[in-house]
């Protein structure tokens, strides 16, 4: 466990300096892009260490509570739950998709927009009847 610790807390540092080099490269004038990458990996590795960080230190702490949740977690009914409002959250950003895509046109915007829109909805779609086939023959 504390092999863990010891890398999130290289990870925080690591995205600290990263975010100090972006501020850096934006005091310098170098291009946009490169104080973007920077500060968005900086923030990604300073945000990714300091949850697995606090998430390793609380197990630590108190290992009985975290043995608690994780069979909780795993739990038939959690599970069935979780499952059912991911398959209910897709179907409602299929059809905001889909939206987007009518208010594309009525808006006038470029056509690769609209495009891009039906793109989604077609793959998450076609993903989804691909799932469904899959499951059936496996069930």
């Amino acid at each position: 466990m504390r092999r863990k610790k010891t890398l999130y807390i290289i990870l925080m540092a690591a995205g600290a300096v990263l975010l100090l080099g972006a501020l850096a490269a934006w005091r310098l004038s170098a291009p946009d892009k490169l104080g973007g990458m920077l500060t968005g990996v900086g923030s990604g590795l300073l945000a990714m260490g300091f949850a697995n960080w606090s998430f390793a230190r609380r197990a630590e702490r108190d290992p009985v509570q975290m043995r608690r949740e994780e069979i909780a977690a795993s739990d038939e009914r959690t599970v069935a739950i979780r499952r059912r409002a991911q398959a209910v959250s897709g179907e409602v950003l299929q059809w905001g998709v889909m939206t987007a895509a009518w208010l594309s046109i009525g808006f006038g915007a470029p056509l690769w927009i609209t495009l891009a829109a039906v793109g989604v909805f077609l793959g998450k779609s076609v993903l989804e009847l691909y799932l469904m086939v899959r499951y059936q023959r496996e069930m």
